[in-house]
């Protein structure tokens, strides 16, 4: 039997983001493995994008304001099995399909400092009630099963683990085809890399702190910041200030995904000492481009790595100071995580998440049945 699947998207401005990507991902994966998917767009649709526009849905406010009718609607019409909601906020007039949400994380609940007046009324106050009308929640790393049986009250049956994958794009490259594109973001070889969002959780100015460490051994490398300004990342600019570390790393900004993979190529060092995470695909990201990677030893990340990347203690600036000098002082173990990041990598594929996403979509097609 086919699975008549919608997928909910967020549009433009949310694509770019993580969960923007894996609903991206999660699509043409499953369209690739034979299913049937409708996206269903809550937000501006991109132009020549398939699928149906949810009118009065723009965004998650509207999605779950003036655009629940239009979604229960849209999935009578179009005679959905499933809607998927990537986002975990699963509109509550939906009632003809079985319910599906992936959360990736509880942030808010962890690091509440860290999230957004809108994140905390979504996980606070809408999200313990609608995933009452829920038939299954995916999660991406067992560490977020954790966390949502604790802050969430969830009961483990319910909740699946579907872990993520790096995007085929992201692969080991030549310098040849990695130069014309580090030139366009003005990053000069040799760097240590970090990728992700420019805010507090991320823990950017301790690993601003251990650069400093750093260059106290060697000079020869700069570090390298890729990622949008979220919020609260004014003490990320200052203690690049205080350390006087200005002329010696680069802030990119945004980097569109397809020079993602020329920018971790291009790295000696990729470093992701984040204080908490969902899953960690940079950490994937940066070892399918054969780049050694150091990261935390807390949260989803040691699941993510293995034993493929330098684990530390994300609060300690000498740990990590340690370990970057550690991996570019010792020709050695940079070969061997260089050659045990792609394997490690390819545990991980958008194939295997799009087959066992089917399968929680029958789980959940049989717990609708049982509840209707």
């Amino acid at each position: 039997m086919t699975i008549r699947i919608g997928l909910i998207h967020y549009g433009l401005d949310r694509d770019a983001t993580g969960i923007g990507r894996y609903a991206t991902e999660l699509a043409c994966s499953l369209v690739g493995n034979g299913s049937y998917v409708h996206r269903l767009w809550a937000g501006r649709r991109p132009t020549g994008a398939e699928g149906v526009a949810l009118r009065g849905a723009y965004y998650l406010p509207g999605l779950l304001t003036l655009g629940q009718g239009q979604l229960a609607w849209q999935a009578r019409r179009l005679g959905l099995d499933v809607v998927h909601d990537p986002t975990g906020a699963m509109p509550l007039a939906l009632t003809a399909a079985a319910r599906v949400v992936t959360i990736h994380d509880v942030i808010p609940y962890v690091y509440p400092q860290t999230s957004t007046r809108l994140d905390w009324l979504i996980y606070r106050v809408w999200l313990p009630f609608a995933l009452r009308r829920v038939d299954v929640i995916i999660t991406v790393s067992e560490q977020s099963r954790k966390d949502i049986m604790k802050h969430l009250r969830v009961s483990e049956e319910r909740i699946m683990i579907v872990p993520e994958a790096a995007g085929r794009r992201f692969r080991p490259m030549e310098m040849v085809e990695v130069d014309p594109i580090l030139q366009k973001y003005g990053i000069v070889r040799p760097y240590i890399l970090y990728v992700g969002a420019l805010e507090s959780r991320k823990n950017l100015p301790r690993l601003l702190e251990a650069y400093a460490q750093l260059r106290q051994w060697s000079t020869k490398w700069r570090l390298v910041i890729v990622g949008a300004r979220k919020w609260k990342f004014s003490p990320i600019f200052e203690t690049v200030q205080r350390l006087g570390l200005e002329p010696h790393v680069t802030f990119t900004g945004y980097v569109a995904d397809e020079h993602l993979p020329a920018l971790y190529a291009g790295a000696d060092l990729f470093a992701f000492p984040s204080l908490y995470e969902g899953f960690g695909l940079p950490v994937l990201e940066a070892m399918a481009c054969g780049t050694p990677v150091v990261t935390s030893n807390t949260s989803s990340l040691p699941e993510v790595a293995g034993d493929a990347a330098i684990l530390v203690d994300p609060n300690s600036v000498g740990q990590i100071a340690e370990a970057m000098r550690s991996v570019l002082s010792q020709p050695t173990l940079a070969a061997e995580l260089i050659e045990k990041g792609p394997a490690r990598s390819g545990l991980f594929t958008w194939e295997r998440t799009a087959q066992e996403t089917i399968d929680v979509y029958r789980q959940a097609l049989e717990a609708h049945k049982r509840k209707n």
